[in-house]
């Protein structure tokens, strides 16, 4: 069998992916590499720190931080449609009683 060689590239991204996938047997068999490998990859990442910050899933917090602030802008613009109709209400009586 022939022994195949990857790419820093390939390496690391296939690293960074692992830490977002739940299942990460899914993800070698995507990839078309050995389970090990992806955890041995892993802990040479780690133990040579050459690792980035990898992006893990949104926790809970993130979660309802989204949530609170898309009401927040749902809110925002509840508001902007009332002014914009006050406004037209406005501007369109007002011209009644200056043509009256």
């Amino acid at each position: 069998m022939k022994k195949r060689f990857y790419s820093k590239e390939f390496k690391s991204e296939a690293v960074r992916l692992s830490y977002q996938r739940e299942n990460i047997k899914e993800l070698t068999d995507e990839l078309g590499v050995k389970v090990d490998r992806i955890y041995r990859r892993r802990k040479l990442d780690s133990e040579d720190g050459s690792s980035k910050k990898v992006s893990k899933p949104p926790s809970q917090v993130d979660n309802q931080e989204v949530k609170e602030l898309r009401k927040a802008l749902k809110d925002a613009q509840l508001e902007l449609e009332i002014f914009k109709k006050a406004v037209y209400i406005f501007s369109k009586s007002g011209r009644k009683s200056i043509n009256s």
